[in-house]
């Protein structure tokens, strides 16, 4: 009798056992199940923008900084956008929503607007919202993130610092344009910029940097850019203004009465 007790005892130990691990096993096939349905969406995803019958190339990174806080930087070629960094950037297991702060933003309707949904582990689908307009688009993961770290404004030189006026013609019209560059204590260089023609536009600079002789500024809400470079004298910046696409020569005078 003992031994079939011994038996039986040691039959159900091993059958409680065997319970036991079968339903870790399964607790462990689920938790892994859920990891692998829904994957972080951290990684560079490429993909296109269809916009009015044509089709724009896109490349976003996403990066996970810890926290439950995420970076992230776009691409969009065609539009001379390069590693902008992403706003009000929200991710969770299904979806992913930004914005592009400055960048391609309306006066009317504000920034440009991205949402999508996780449709598979490396596949995103949504819709950019930009000045009323709606686009689809889709994403797949290509690789790890490599989100770009937005440029800084540098300091410029006492001789850059002054007020600067010149001239240029866009469909027959004169534009003038003054641009009034401040250095800050401890901090990269501001700058005023404003174009006047039908209208008086004040644009909004978000970075001023430079290089040597070489002075760059950039208005990414605007989408304009003025690349010159400072005279052996000091009396004159000789470079291009970028309108969108429109590339024009412009000379910028000093007339502020700093020599």
């Amino acid at each position: 009798m003992g031994r079939l007790w011994l038996g039986r005892a040691a039959k159900t130990g091993l059958a409680g056992g065997f319970m036991q691990r079968t339903v870790f096993g399964l607790l462990l096939f689920v938790v892994a199940f859920g990891c692998r349905a829904a994957p972080s969406a951290e990684g560079r995803w490429e993909g296109l923008i269809r916009i009015s019958g044509s089709e724009q190339p896109v490349t976003v990174d996403l990066s996970a900084a810890g926290s439950g806080i995420w970076t992230g930087s776009i691409i969009l070629s065609r539009l001379g956008i390069s590693g902008a960094p992403l706003a009000n950037l929200v991710v969770t297991d299904a979806d992913v929503a930004f914005d592009l702060g400055a960048t391609l933003a309306d006066a009317a309707t504000g920034a440009a607007r991205f949402t999508a949904r996780r449709v598979a582990a490396d596949i995103m689908a949504g819709d950019m919202r930009q000045a009323g307009n709606v686009a689809g688009f889709s994403l797949a993961r290509s690789g790890p993130a490599q989100v770009e770290a937005p440029p800084r404004s540098t300091p410029v030189g006492r001789d850059l610092e002054d007020r600067w006026n010149g001239e240029y013609e866009l469909g027959g019209y004169p534009r003038r344009v003054t641009i009034t560059l401040e250095n800050h204590a401890n901090a990269g260089a501001t700058a005023t910029f404003v174009i006047v023609g039908k209208r008086t536009s004040a644009l909004p600079v978000d970075l001023v940097t430079q290089e040597g002789d070489t002075l760059r500024l950039e208005s990414r809400a605007s989408q304009v850019t003025f690349e010159g470079r400072l005279s052996a004298q000091g009396r004159e910046i000789s470079g291009t203004i970028e309108l969108g696409a429109i590339e024009l020569p412009l000379v910028l005078r000093r007339s502020g009465g700093r020599s």
